[in-house]
């Protein structure tokens, strides 16, 4: 179930950031506590930013959100580790899509998360770039019609 982003889902999201595994499969440098309060008081207050809650089974999974960047809209999600490998990922973007009707809307992955580039595709996203950075890591850009 997708339901709109709340502040009492902070804690739990600051949480899934936190996690070595995940932020390293991401690519992500996870934010000190002060820093991550700040960036989400933004989103939730942003009225450019589209931010979901996955609950399954009555607890917080993750997000899905949309948010400009750079003169377009783009997609992002996170799941705890205990909810990967479910089939609740592929799950919460699609039915965030058919509520989020703006297109095109892009995405990056890093391309060692092939788990979550396959949920992109699955979803109808396509790779229209790929680009190294200094630090070697090669992130893709996908974008759906």
């Amino acid at each position: 179930m997708l339901r709109p982003a709340r502040p009492d889902d902070l804690p739990v999201f600051f949480a899934h950031q936190c996690d070595a595994e995940a932020a390293a499969m991401a690519g992500f440098v996870p934010r000190a506590r002060a820093a991550f309060d700040a960036h989400w008081g933004r989103i939730i207050a942003g009225p450019a930013f589209v931010v979901r809650t996955v609950v399954v089974d009555g607890a917080v999974a993750g997000y899905v959100s949309a948010f400009p960047n750079d003169g377009r809209s783009e997609i992002a999600y996170w799941l705890g580790r205990d909810f990967w490998h479910r089939g609740i990922g592929q799950a919460a973007v699609a039915a965030f899509l058919a509520d989020h009707a703006a297109r095109p809307l892009f995405a990056s992955v890093i391309d060692t998360n092939a788990a979550s580039q396959a949920i992109l595709e699955r979803c109808g996203f396509t790779v229209v770039g790929e680009e190294s950075g200094d630090d070697g890591v090669c992130e893709r850009t996908l974008r759906l019609e």
